[in-house]
């Protein structure tokens, strides 16, 4: 089957011939000097190009034909996005306008950004603001921060995130993150799951960094939940989960205890076995764990499995993932079973030959089995 037939799904599609002529149509409304032939003359090669190519090539050709000013230009896209008749990825050209071409104006380059970022996104958008004016542009968002719209708010944080996904890395805020703590202040008792989420995955950006920083913040933040009481414990629980998950794969003994958990544990690992030792790309790796207390206590307990993938080079490559998060109760026992997918996927290349699996509990790893992958 050829490339183009498997990736007619692809992102990179939706930004085609057609929607050229539905920006084109809508900008005409508010700027009826638009060269709409132009524009689509301009752009008419997408089908040539990759995703992130086609949105810039759609970006450069309207710069080209709408009004050369850019305070004026920047009223006719606003115009045309509080329509809300594009939505989604549509709107990506004109956050990377934006982006490119308001570098100068700032201060209307960010109102405009709060309008782009309710229809899709803006947290790429901002970040050349956040580079080249980070003390004005950080004011900003702190404000937004406190703004009754959740896409705005949401945006404050995703937007300063050191390591957003598609987006460029902030090295400010990956040296230094006490920059972004007063945004993750603002919102970390936001009622929008929505927006928390975003706040514990900012934090687990920074843990890549400064695991301690994150570690204090959060035993702040469980203080302070306490002593406003409500569902503050609850938010500031769900919050501190999700922005460890790296640490707590990791082992990491502080962030296991801000989750209630001992790193290490009295257990035993008494049963272990593989259903196929091998098996061919695309089948199901099936194996099965027996578990037993060794201790008169309960136990909180957070359960991974370790696969260490073979690379080119015929080194090992670990990947961690979640098994069970649980309560053993004292000399209890458990048999966890589990099918994982081994199959092709964009972000992991296989090579054949001896993998292993490992099982890891609260942090330690207790045993381990081999397994042969064919392709």
């Amino acid at each position: 089957m050829s490339e183009s037939v498997e990736n007619q799904n692809a992102f990179k599609h939706a930004f085609n011939h057609a929607l050229l002529q539905d920006i084109a149509s809508l900008i005409a409304r508010h700027y009826p000097a638009f060269n709409a032939e132009a524009f689509l003359n301009k752009a008419q090669d997408l089908d040539k190009l990759e995703m992130k190519a086609r949105v810039q090539a759609i970006r450069d050709a309207l710069a080209a034909e709408l009004p050369q000013d850019y305070p004026t230009a920047l009223g006719v896209v606003v115009a045309v996005l509080k329509e809300h008749k594009l939505r989604g990825f549509a709107v990506w050209p004109f956050a990377e306008f934006i982006q490119v071409y308001g570098l100068n104006h700032p201060e209307i380059s960010l109102e405009a950004l709060k309008v782009v970022t309710v229809c899709f996104t803006a947290e790429w958008a901002v970040r050349p603001f956040i580079k080249q004016n980070p003390e004005e542009t950080m004011h900003f968002l702190l404000k937004c921060a406190q703004d009754e719209s959740v896409d705005i708010r949401r945006w404050a944080s995703e937007g300063t995130r050191p390591r957003v996904p598609w987006g460029e890395k902030l090295h400010l805020f990956i040296e230094d993150p006490a920059g972004t703590t007063a945004i993750l202040d603002a919102l970390k008792f936001d009622p929008e799951l929505y927006v928390r989420k975003s706040v514990a995955n900012h934090l687990n950006d920074i843990t890549k960094d400064h695991p301690d920083y994150v570690i204090r913040l959060l035993q702040r933040w469980q203080q302070q939940a306490k002593l406003s009481g409500g569902d503050d414990v609850k938010k500031v629980a769900w919050i501190t989960r999700h922005s460890l998950r790296t640490l707590i794969k990791n082992g990491h003994p502080d962030a296991l205890a801000l989750i209630g958990v001992q790193h290490g544990a009295d257990v035993a690992l008494d049963a272990f076995s593989i259903k196929q030792k091998t098996i061919t790309l695309g089948e199901n790796l099936e194996f099965k764990i027996g578990l037993r207390s060794t201790s008169g206590a309960p136990q909180s307990l957070v359960v991974d499995y370790v696969l260490h993938f073979m690379k080119a080079n015929g080194s090992p490559a670990p990947k961690v993932f979640k098994l069970r998060v649980f309560e053993l109760p004292a000399n209890g026992t458990v048999t966890i079973e589990k099918k994982h997918a081994v199959k092709k996927i964009t972000t992991r290349q296989y090579y054949p030959g001896v993998q292993r699996i490992e099982i890891q509990v609260n942090g330690k790893v207790l045993g381990g089995e081999e397994w042969e992958l064919d392709l």
